[in-house]
């Protein structure tokens, strides 16, 4: 739950924003769930690639951490509509990548506020399945693209040690770190396993062995 998924984290980040989103320096990435551990790492890689980050959480705590991570917008679901604040901040333009590891209405209004050549990267639907309108698709060629980091290293061995590799050298020169809210004794789990469920956590749990 602590060291492992954070190497996971990392892992996601990496084969979504490069291997898929194929995001640029200069363009602009809307990452939800951002004050989770995937969506920190995805905020964290997005600077270091040279995107400008919006990070969208539902917490003044978690965009706290977002910030800290390099986030160079903020955006509080519920004080705002997140296309409005997208659209807003964006001058009307939108986002170019949106990795989105939520769902459900999350990804069906991300749709309402992208660029033209957006893609949409669809992490994970911890908010319910979300349904793409093809119009808007169309109407913006965009793309959606599934991340499955696991399995994209399973069926191609040798571009996940370029992926270790990175991640390994971003690491030792401090430019990625993990963000950990909470350690608890491994006794505990179950109440780890709450802080997850009732997202209390941010970044990661660790479960600690004495």
């Amino acid at each position: 739950m602590g060291i492992s998924k954070t190497r996971q984290s990392a892992k996601t980040g990496y084969h979504a924003l490069i291997d898929r989103g194929q995001i640029r320096p200069g363009e602009v990435l809307l990452v939800h769930g951002a004050g989770g551990g995937v969506g920190l790492a995805a905020v964290e890689m997005g600077k270091l690639l040279g995107a400008t980050v919006i990070a969208a959480a539902s917490s003044e705590e978690k965009l706290a951490a977002t910030r800290a991570r390099g986030a160079d917008h903020l955006v509080l679901y519920g004080r705002e509509p997140f296309r409005d604040a997208v659209k807003r901040i964006t001058e009307g333009r939108g986002a170019d990548v949106v990795f989105d590891p939520v769902g459900g209405e999350i990804f069906e209004n991300s749709l309402r506020c992208i660029a033209w050549g957006a893609r949409i990267l669809v992490v994970g639907f911890t908010g319910g399945i979300g349904l793409a309108r093809t119009n808007l698709l169309l109407i913006k060629g965009a793309s959606v693209l599934g991340v499955r980091a696991g399995e994209a290293i399973r069926r191609n061995p040798a571009a996940g040690a370029v992926r270790i590799k990175a991640l390994l050298a971003w690491a030792e020169a401090g430019k990625i770190r993990p963000k950990v809210s909470h350690r608890l004794p491994l006794e505990d789990y179950a109440q780890a396993m709450r802080l997850l469920i009732n997202r209390k956590a941010i970044g990661r749990v660790a479960l600690m062995m004495r």
